[in-house]
Formats: structure tokens, sequence, C-alpha cells
């Protein structure tokens, strides 16, 4: 029902955006409305006002702005009626079912009182938090190579990885660095990291594959990603990949795009 409702309010609020932008339209369209007529095949278009009448003033091709502005103005009248109908139904909705999420009726006790309490339902941020407290095994192959310092407080191997880790940091994305996977196959692998989409409750994972132009390091990744797939790890569905190279500069701004529409 808390989906149902946010997806309500979510078009209440295009709706209204849709609404004002029809009616700035319609007090800046001209006055009057249009008239068609079909003769031998062709249309003809009339502008219809208060001193023309019905039959309306006859506007040649050349007038084909106005034409323009007064069907965008006829149909502007006819969405109107259609949204604010949609609009109303769904403000009538919301005074019926919209109450406080039963995940933030821990935040009705006083605040001495809600450490004591175990909620029965948690929030998306609170499920984050609690994952990412959760004790994992981390890779420990060459501890040393990780100096580069991330804005949750660990090091990574790269500035590729750091830029990565602080990217998912800000957007508020839990993740967890090199965190143990077991294949089908029984073997054991670490993902660059393993991250929790709160929203659809599921697990993505993210490689960063930063030395294509090494054969040796391109081979042994290929690899992996084929023992990924046949334990049901692929992109396009809970993969995700990103690559540099010399000539190929790894870009976090498309990344992080590509991440605010993948987690939207």
């Amino acid at each position: 029902m808390n989906n149902y409702i946010n997806e309500m309010i979510s078009r209440k609020h295009e709706l209204e955006t849709a609404i004002d932008r029809a009616n700035q339209y319609i007090a800046k369209a001209p006055g009057g409305s249009i008239r068609t007529t079909i003769c031998e095949g062709r249309t003809y278009f009339y502008r219809v006002t208060k001193e023309t009448g019905h039959q309306g003033k006859y506007l040649p091709k050349t007038h084909q702005d106005m034409i323009t502005k007064l069907i965008q103005k006829e149909y502007s009248k006819a969405f109107l009626k259609e949204a604010t109908k949609e609009l109303s139904m769904i403000d009538n909705f919301l005074k019926r079912h919209a109450t406080v999420p039963p995940e933030h009726a821990i935040d009705k006790l006083h605040k001495n009182k809600i450490q004591f309490a175990k909620p029965y339902l948690y929030t998306d941020e609170e499920i984050g938090r609690l994952w990412e407290q959760e004790p994992y095994q981390i890779s420990d192959y060459k501890i040393e190579e990780r100096v580069y310092p991330t804005n949750k407080g660990e090091n990574v191997r790269t500035k590729s990885e750091a830029a990565i880790a602080n990217m998912y940091y800000e957007m508020g994305i839990p993740y967890r660095y090199e965190c143990a996977l077991k294949l089908a196959n029984g073997k054991i692998k670490f993902p660059d990291f393993t991250i929790l989409d709160t929203r659809k409750r599921r697990i993505i994972y993210h490689e960063h594959m930063g030395k294509l132009d090494d054969d040796g390091y391109r081979k042994k990744n290929l690899i992996k990603l084929s023992d990924y797939r046949k334990s049901g790890i692929y992109t396009g569905k809970n993969l995700i990949l990103t690559f540099e190279g010399v000539g190929n500069p790894f870009n976090i701004n498309e990344l992080k795009k590509n991440t605010a529409e993948m987690f939207h």
C-alpha cells in the first residue's frame, strides 16, 4: 500500500505541473477557437470569435502559426478537463488512505524509549544501515595495496575505486568493499563492490576492470565473468561492469548518471 501511495503522490505532482503548464498556455493563447471543414479531401481552417460568429474567418496556409496555437489551445482545454478530474480522484484517495507508514511508527515513541523497541518493519535507510554494520569476510589479498582512502573511512586499491566508493557513499547507497562471494562452483570471489538496493531488497555486484590493456588481467577477468554467469550473476540483471585502459579513461559522471537511473 505504501508503494501505491507513493506512486499516487508522484502522479499528483506530475499532474499539477502539467496542469500549470496548460493553464499558462491558455492564458497566453490568442482569442477564439478553431473550426475545420473538409472539402474534396482538403482541410480548411477557420478562426471563430465573437465578431465572426460560428462560421469563423478563413485562415490560409500562411497563418500556420495561428492555426497551431488555436489547436494547442483546444487540446489544452481538453487536457485540463481530464487532468483535473484525475487529480481530484487522487486527492480524495490520499485523504482516505494516506497514513504514517508503519515503518515510521517507532518515531511516535519518546527518543529515550526508541533504543528499547525492536521494529517489526524497517525503513529502506535502516535496512541499509543494518546491512552495512553486519560483519563480513573481506579479501586479505595484498592488503598493503589498499592505499586510497574513501569518505566512508576505509582504504581501496585504486583512485577509480575510491571515486566509485565515494559516489555510492554520497548517493546513500549501501556497499561492501571486496566482500566474499561463494559461487555455484564453490569458488570464493571478492567483487570490488557488493551493493544493496534497499528499495527492491536485492544485491548487486560491481566489478571495475582497470587494466584492460594487460592480457593476463583481461583473461583472468573473463574467466571470472564466466563463473559469475553460471551463478546467475550477469549484466542487465545484477552485475555492473566499468572499465578503463589506455585511451579509455574512467568516467565517474557517466556511472553516477546510470546509477541514479538504476536506483530510481
